[in-house]
């Protein structure tokens, strides 16, 4: 079994960290923790978006945040 991938958007998550260094762990993952890469999968665009997202998570509202933690339709 795999390990479950980080919690980015509760508590603190990666808001304090630079976008830079955002943008690396999105594009090549978390090792150990079940965080997949999305280089593959995402351009550099959409990497520098995820980034900003998450590193102004801690000023998103309400409504929003409970939107991006819902689960996904199955």
């Amino acid at each position: 079994e795999f390990p479950k991938p980080p919690k980015l958007l509760e508590g603190k998550g990666v808001t304090d960290d630079p976008a830079g260094e955002t943008y690396w762990l999105v594009a090549n993952g978390i090792r150990l923790t079940g965080m997949p890469g999305f280089v593959d999968s995402l351009s550099s665009e959409q990497i520098w978006q995820v980034s900003l997202l998450l590193a102004n998570a801690d000023k998103l509202p309400a409504a929003t945040l409970t939107t991006l933690q819902a689960p996904l339709p199955q």
